[in-house]
């Protein structure tokens, strides 16, 4: 008699979590702006904190690493200086929306660390393999729908770029999909062992990004095929390929260049201007938390938005305040002035260092370099890197650092690990 074939179903508690936690972060934005369900916009908000105590025991066990440490001294001065500019200048009276600020300002930076810690405990990538079911599902569902959209308005994007009707899915905004389905792609390209499924899923990723339209977006494909090019003899980003890669970020970009920055009366460029003049004028820490470019700052509507007569141009008003909070840039300019701003690119390349020394098969590497250059590009003129979509992207990051630290502790000889889902 045969035996019968038994199944086992392996269960990882905190793999499970932390897979959720991260799955949650693009699905509460679904739940914002879908179905207007209240206090799920401040996810991200937890997953800050989390990661903040997440630091703190960490540091206190004595095993945080030189770079994260160093990332973290550098966010929290350039918090100290946020508040110092409050101190100093008392622009906003409330210190509810500086401390929501501030937090705001470490949801950012401090997932990315919190992951790498994670990602080397995850000696199976169980985290990822937990995604992939959902990954994979996005994408097929996504694609359906955004051809059905080329043809027949659906509620998923109706504006026309480049001859292509714009396309969202249910996210309601065209660049943050876009890195939601280069995270899935990410996913794909580390874990898929087949190579025509890998192929056709990719493929269909890429046709996602090409339908948002977004120039922001567009850099990180670009990014991934020119990586995947120079890359033939070493996969490490050189100062000699930032060139052509700069080239050729621009020219995917031209319509968002010519759009937000050539034209020197649009919002954007004008918050931006304005955010070097509020440098200029609360010389040398800016003029602190809840003040300019914040949510905060947009939702109590700061009182420099009036003093640069804001509440009269169209995307900058109390009422139509689109704008106001979607320059990361300027934000950091104007909150933080030129010493802030120097710190933020500090972190900037603290991260960028073990991200180009990650050690994983060239696509996956390609692609994780990619989100990380397109989403430091993307603050130039959006404020994507510091919603829910920009936490996502960071932790996921920083993910991809921690499976590396771990991979390179085994010798990774650079072929696809052996797992099964």
């Amino acid at each position: 008699m045969a035996k019968k074939r038994t199944i086992k179903l392996q269960i990882h508690p905190l793999q499970m979590l932390v897979a959720f936690l991260l799955i949650m972060l693009p699905v509460s934005l679904v739940l914002e702006v879908r179905f207007g369900i209240g206090g799920v916009n401040y996810f991200d908000e937890i997953i800050g904190i989390l990661s903040i105590v997440c630091i703190v025991i960490t540091a206190i066990t004595t095993q945080l690493k030189r770079y994260d440490i160093f990332i973290t001294v550098m966010v929290s001065l350039c918090a100290i200086i946020g508040v110092a500019g409050n101190l100093a200048y008392n622009l906003i009276d409330d210190w509810f929306p500086i401390a929501v600020d501030a937090l705001c300002l470490f949801k950012v930076f401090l997932p990315f660390v919190v992951m790498k810690y994670i990602g080397q405990a995850d000696k199976e990538m169980y985290i990822i393999r937990y995604m992939q079911p959902f990954a994979k599902m996005l994408i097929l569902v996504s694609s359906f729908f955004g051809v059905i959209n080329q043809f027949v308005y659906i509620g998923m994007g109706a504006s026309k770029r480049y001859g292509i009707r714009a396309f969202y899915f249910i996210f309601n905004n065209e660049a943050r999909f876009g890195y939601i389905i280069a995270c899935c792609m990410l996913i794909i390209l580390l874990l898929e062992k087949n190579k025509i499924k890998e192929i056709f899923y990719c493929v269909l990723c890429i046709f996602n990004m090409i339908l948002t339209t977004k120039g922001v977006v567009y850099i990180v494909v670009v990014c991934f095929f020119a990586f995947m090019i120079m890359w033939r003899k070493t996969n490490k980003m050189t100062v000699a390929q930032t060139i052509p890669l700069g080239i050729a970020g621009t020219v995917v970009s031209t319509l968002q260049i010519n759009t937000y920055l050539r034209d020197y009366n649009s919002p954007r460029v004008r918050f931006i201007r304005y955010g070097f003049k509020t440098a200029n004028e609360y010389f040398p820490l800016g003029s602190g938390f809840a003040t300019y470019g914040s949510d905060m700052a947009a939702k109590n509507y700061s009182a420099l938005y009036y003093r640069y007569n804001f509440h009269r141009q169209y995307g900058l008003s109390p009422k139509e305040n689109m704008f106001l909070n979607d320059c990361y840039l300027g934000m950091i300019i104007g909150q933080f002035g030129y010493i802030g701003a120097f710190i933020f690119a500090v972190i900037l390349i603290a991260m960028f260092i073990p991200i180009n020394r990650i050690n994983l098969i060239k696509p996956a590497k390609a692609m994780t370099l990619s989100l990380f250059i397109g989403i430091v590009a993307s603050s130039i003129g959006t404020a994507i890197i510091k919603s829910s979509i920009g936490v996502f992207v960071m932790a996921m990051i920083g993910l991809m650092c921690g499976y590396s630290d771990y991979n390179s502790k085994k010798e990774y000889t650079g072929t696809r690990l052996n797992i099964h889902f």
